[in-house]
């Protein structure tokens, strides 16, 4: 879909013998990095200014994603666009009741503390993108891109 509408995707999955200088430069030569809210994210960091910083944001991990990677990626300059997944965008609406507060009021559950929070919100949780959905935050990225490097040519990749 990034293809599609016009992204030269490089896919990066690192693992704990990644050498960091790699995921350096794959970052740093980046316009745009896309990931689901976890450690990882942490290579954000590795971008230019001006970059483009899609977070997809997973149910109870609102406060962290925006606490620990949103608003520090907007004091560095990049353009930050967190994807706040809808419930039925988690495995865990298959797992719980559609009335439970896992998925109906995630708040009340991570205010139990860490421990359930990880539990529940990070080891026992994927997330299945609503594509159309998120295409949205892809053509977001993609226009803001576009313009800036058409106003600033010099920043294009060579």
């Amino acid at each position: 879909m990034a293809e599609e509408i016009g992204f030269e995707v490089n896919v990066l999955r690192p693992d704990p013998t990644t050498e960091l200088a790699k995921i350096y430069r794959a970052l740093n030569a980046s316009d745009v990095m896309i990931g689901v809210h976890g450690a990882a994210m942490t290579h954000f960091l590795f971008m230019k200014p001006g970059s483009v910083f899609i977070q997809v944001v997973p149910l109870g991990t609102e406060w962290a994603a925006e606490e620990y990677y949103g608003e520090p990626a907007r004091k560095l300059g990049l353009k930050y666009i967190g994807y706040q997944i809808l419930t039925r965008e988690s495995s865990l609406y298959d797992k719980y009741d559609k009335d439970d507060p896992v998925l109906r009021d995630p708040k009340s559950v991570t205010k139990m503390g860490w421990e359930y929070t990880k539990k529940i919100y990070l080891d026992g949780h994927t997330v299945r993108l609503d594509l159309g959905r998120f295409r949205k935050r892809l053509v977001r990225a993609y226009d803001y891109m576009f313009h800036r490097m058409n106003k600033h040519p010099h920043l294009q990749s060579q």
